[in-house]
Parts: structure tokens; C-alpha cells; sequence
């Protein structure tokens, strides 16, 4: 056989001996996630220790805040180069492949289990054919925590991240395992050819359900391709929740010798399970579209005592399409899409949920909402909603008053999330702290109407209040037409013209002068904004949200001066499931 390996026959005690070595590599693969998950403690040290370390140092004189000299110079050089060498791991390898850390990563965790799958295997065919499929198991359980939404996750509790973040591990680990399956199945079928041994044991329930298992993960892997994602939600949702499932049952009745990790995915599919049963609650409010625009929103009063006056600027919740049917929770989750709270639940006393309708959910969320315009009230009726969260990175957001300068960017509905974010800041660093940071929230829309969700509904002694009295205003790009004239493609491909009168009035309504809002027309130049925001101060907060363009011509300009050596906060929020 190639390789140095061959079929060899094997007496009482070398099978003995290479059963143990079967037990005990892939135990010490299942143990090598403690090891990254202990290099990120150690990072997070690291982190906190060089930050005191850069404190104490800091120059009473601000200019002298640039002097390379000191007893930390070095620290502060050496943090300079792990930030370059993070932002240069950031960037995508191929557009909609992966990042290069998740490429290096990917390799690297790959070689390792490699490794684990040859070492002590001899000339052995079978004893390596084992190894792959088992060593493929026991990355299984690490593989379905890495998918878990909820913020309880010990995975996003040890690396401070979101499952959106983690997202990209998981898919990474996904592909590693379904690489030792294939490997493990093609060694098997070799084997059964060459021995003869095919026509028997094709009928066999173990190859039956290996077989089974390998087309299971084809399918997964090949719906969980980001161009199918993008084409329907829905159907890589649906299909990746019920075969993921499926794929359990079919391998652990395939073999006996993977069910403790088989077990372990059980374990972790139950906590998954009860967790996202306790997030998941009732609220009764109102929809409708909002004149002249494709966004769909939805208002959900609050009240006193009720749990989501607790959650934080920046989270997000799976909203369930309100049927009015008796659908069980796991129905009702199988129907969701992610939708950012779009208020500050403790000071509006409100959940805003605002999103783009598309095709699929959110077009069935806006039919919904005309079904229930009613020509004798202008009140939308209020009708059940269910809500599952709150998730998202907002437990990891730093402290934004220790910052000279704060950088938001929104493009259209990426508003969802900045726009909560601005507002605790604004209301924090205002009440709460002697020297505030300069603020610059900078919104790129379509039209003018794409913004009245976010301020339409306030009165103008609101809008001081909350937004004016710092001295910071939200600059609003409008960079499509305005006007009775504007034009709203819907998903159908249909053309709908809002009333000439309604949107006279919205545009009226926007136009004139407000505290705290500035409207300016074509599309912000985002160089020229990253470059004012940047320069000689010492700590700067970058927040985005919006569409993948506007985003990435956001980061090459603040790596830019990530490499000149710029102390920078960067957070990027997507969602790619």
C-alpha cells in the first residue's frame, strides 16, 4: 500500500494495544481546545498588563505622547506589532473564503490533527482508517459549541465573543471534520474493494450509516456555502438545523467507539436547546411599513418590570413571524430572522426592531403589516411577537469614556445597531464623566425617508435633549433621490410610488432645521472623515454596521493609521448566518 502502510493481521494483544492508542489520540484531541482557549487567557493578561504598563508611562505633557523613549518603550512597540499583525490577519484571503487568521488557524489546527491521526499508527492500514474517523469525532462537540447563539456559551465566555464572531471557527472546524470523514470513508472503501470484502459489507448497519453520515455532511457542507445563504436564508437555516441533527443519530449508530463524543454533542445540543427555550418570550406589538421606504418596523411598548428594560445598546434578537397559529417553540424557531434593537430599552421604555424587506421573512413581515393597515384608525393593532435573546458582543464593548475620539459609520439599516450605541455613549460620557470624547456618527441612506424610524417619532426638545447638548450631531448622507419622485423597488421586482402627499410631508418634516441631526447630500468620504478623526490623539473607537463595501473602505482606512502607529478599538458588526 502507498505510504509504508499495508493490511496486516493483528494477534489478541496488538489489537488490545491498538485500541488504547485509538482511545487515547483522540482524547488529547478533544483536550488540545483547553490549549486555545489558555493562550487567549494568557492573551487577555497580556492585554491588560501591557494597557497598565502604557498608563503609567503616559507622559504628563501631551507633547510628549509621542516619544519612543522610556522604560515601556518597548512594550508599547511590541503592542504596536501584535495590532498590526491582527489587523493584517483580518483581511479576507479570497472575497467570501475567509479571513487569512481563519486560513492560518484552519492549517495549523488541521496539521495538528493530522498529526494526531498518524502518530503510532506503524504500517497499519486500518488502525490509520480508524484514527481519521475518530479523531474527525471528537472535534464534534467543540464543533457544535462554537454554533451556540446563547451568550451563556463557555466558548464565548472564555474568548469574549459573540456566536457572529465565532461563526467563522465554526464553519473552519466544520470542513476540518467533514476532511477526516472523507479521508476515513475513502481509506474504508479502498479497503473493502482490494479485500474483496465490498459486496458484504456494503449490507452491513454500520457501513450502511457511515455511508449515510458522509452524504449528511456533503449536503451540510455544501448549504452552508455563503452563496446559498445569500440566495435563501431560509433554506441553508432549516436545512443545516435539521441534518445537523440528523447526522448525530446516523453516527452514533454507525460505531460504538465515537458515542462519548457522540454524547458530548447530545450534552451540548439539550444546553443549547434549554438556553434558547429561556430566551425565547411573547411580546404583543405593532408593525407597519414606514411611507415611501422598503423597511418594516416594528414597536413593542414595555413595561414596568419586564426583563428587556435590562438589555444593552448594540444586541440583536431572532424575531418569529407571527402566524397567529399554535406553532411549538421549535417551529417558531425554525421561522426567525436576526433583527438589532434599534432602541435603548431602559430610557424609550420600547423594543424598535427595523429591518430591510426582503425576500423570504421579512417580505412576509411586510405583507403582515399592509394586511392589518385598517382606513378607520391610524393605529396599527397590536398582535404577538416572539423574541429570542438578547444576543450579541455588547458585554465585550469597552469602556468608550477612556477614548479621545469615537468613530461611528452606519450604512442604511446598519443604523439598527450604531444608533443605541450613540446614544449610551453620548448620555454616558455627557452625565458621568469630566472629559468627554469627541463623537462623530456618521450615516450613509438611500433617502431621507430611510431615517425617519430613527427620527421621526421624537419631538425636537427630545432630540436636544438626548443628542445636542455635547456638541455632537449625526451626520446623515442622503446618496439616492429624495422627494415626491423617489421610487421603492420591492423584492417582487414591482415598482410601488408612495403618495405624493405622504412623502411631501416626511420630506418637510426632515428637512427642516433639527438639534442634533446634519443632512448632507452624496456619499461620505470616508478617507477624508478617518483622517480627520485620526492624527495626534492618542485612543480612537471605530464602530461599524452596513453593507460590505462601505465597511471595508472603513477598515483599509483606519489600518492605515493602525500602522502608523494609532491606538485604535475596532469592531465591525455583521451577520452572516
Amino acid at each position: 500500500m502507498a505510504f509504508g502502510y499495508e493490511f496486516v493481521d493483528l494477534n489478541d494483544e496488538q489489537k488490545h494495544i491498538r485500541r488504547a492508542l485509538l482511545e487515547h489520540y483522540p482524547f488529547v484531541a478533544f483536550c488540545s481546545a483547553l490549549v486555545v482557549f489558555a493562550l487567549f487567557q494568557l492573551g487577555f493578561f497580556l492585554a491588560w498588563f501591557t494597557q497598565r504598563g502604557l498608563e503609567y508611562d503616559k507622559p504628563k505633557s501631551p507633547s510628549l505622547n509621542k516619544r519612543a523613549e522610556g522604560k515601556w518603550a518597548w512594550l508599547k512597540k511590541s503592542r504596536h506589532n501584535v495590532v498590526r499583525v491582527k489587523w493584517w490577519m483580518k483581511a479576507s484571503v479570497i472575497c467570501g473564503w475567509g479571513t487569512r487568521g481563519e486560513w492560518i488557524g484552519g492549517v495549523i489546527w488541521t496539521l495538528w490533527l493530522l498529526y494526531l491521526s498518524f502518530a503510532q499508527t506503524g504500517n497499519d492500514y486500518l488502525h490509520l482508517t480508524k484514527r481519521f474517523g475518530i479523531i474527525g469525532a471528537s472535534q464534534l462537540p467543540l464543533h457544535y459549541l462554537l454554533a451556540m447563539r446563547s451568550p451563556y456559551s463557555p466558548i464565548q465566555f472564555l474568548t469574549r465573543m459573540s456566536h457572529e464572531q465565532l461563526k467563522g471557527a465554526h464553519q473552519v472546524l466544520g470542513r476540518i471534520i467533514f476532511f477526516l470523514f472523507v479521508l476515513h470513508a475513502v481509506l474504508y472503501m479502498i479497503f473493502f474493494v482490494l479485500s474483496g470484502f465490498l459486496a458484504k459489507r456494503i449490507k452491513d448497519k454500520d457501513v450502511i450509516f457511515g455511508i449515510f453520515s458522509i452524504i449528511l455532511f456533503s449536503i451540510l457542507s455544501t448549504t452552508a456555502l455563503g452563496q446559498l445563504r445569500r440566495w435563501n436564508y431560509r433554506v441553508f437555516y432549516i436545512s443545516h438545523v435539521l441534518i445537523a441533527t440528523l447526522v448525530i443519530a446516523a453516527l452514533y449508530i454507525h460505531v460504538t467507539h465515537i458515542r462519548p463524543y457522540i454524547l458530548g454533542v447530545i450534552v451540548v445540543y439539550i444546553f443549547h436547546g434549554l438556553l434558547r427555550n429561556f430566551s425565547l418570550n411573547v411580546y404583543k406589538g405593532s408593525i407597519r411599513v414606514l411611507p415611501g421606504t422598503n423597511l418594516v418596523r416594528i414597536h413593542i411598548p414595555l413595561e414596568a418590570g419586564n426583563s428587556a428594560l435590562t438589555w444593552r445598546p448594540g444586541q440583536h434578537v431572532y424575531l418569529s413571524l407571527p402566524t397567529g397559529k399554535p406553532y411549538t417553540q421549535l417551529e417558531l424557531r425554525s421561522l426567525t430572522n436576526p433583527f438589532s434593537v434599534a432602541s435603548v430599552p431602559a430610557n424609550d421604555k420600547e423594543l424598535i426592531l427595523v429591518a430591510k424587506v426582503m425576500n423570504g421573512n421579512t417580505k412576509k413581515l411586510a405583507d403582515l403589516a399592509r394586511s392589518l393597515v385598517s382606513h378607520e384608525s391610524d393605529e396599527a393593532p397590536r398582535i404577538p411577537f416572539a423574541l429570542e435573546g438578547p444576543y450579541g458582543y455588547s458585554n465585550w464593548l469597552p469602556d468608550f469614556s477612556t477614548f479621545d475620539k469615537i468613530l461611528l459609520v452606519a450604512g442604511g439599516v446598519g443604523a439598527t445597531y450604531v444608533m443605541p450605541i450613540y446614544r449610551n455613549i453620548i448620555s454616558d460620557c455627557n452625565y458621568n464623566h469630566a472629559s468627554r470624547p469627541e463623537v462623530r456618527f456618521i450615516w450613509s441612506v438611500r433617502t431621507l425617508a430611510d431615517v425617519q424610524w430613527a427620527f421621526l417619532a421624537s419631538t425636537d426638545d427630545e432630540v436636544e435633549s438626548e443628542q445636542s447638548f455635547s456638541g455632537s450631531v449625526v451626520e446623515v448622507f442622503v446618496t439616492g433621490p429624495s422627494g415626491s419622485g423617489l421610487q421603492i423597488e420591492e423584492p417582487s421586482g414591482e415598482i410601488e410610488l408612495a403618495e405624493d402627499d405622504q412623502l411631501l410631508s416626511l420630506e418637510e418634516q426632515m428637512e427642516r432645521p433639527r438639534k442634533g441631526t446634519m443632512l448632507k447630500a452624496g456619499r461620505p468620504n470616508i478617507d477624508a472623515i478617518v483622517d480627520e478623526m485620526f492624527g495626534t490623539v492618542e485612543r480612537v473607537a471605530v464602530i461599524s454596521c452596513g453593507p460590505k463595501g462601505l465597511t471595508d473602505q472603513l477598515s483599509k482606512s483606519v489600518e492605515r493609521w493602525v500602522g502608523r502607529g494609532a491606538d485604535v478599538y475596532w469592531h465591525k458588526e455583521t451577520f452572516g448566518w
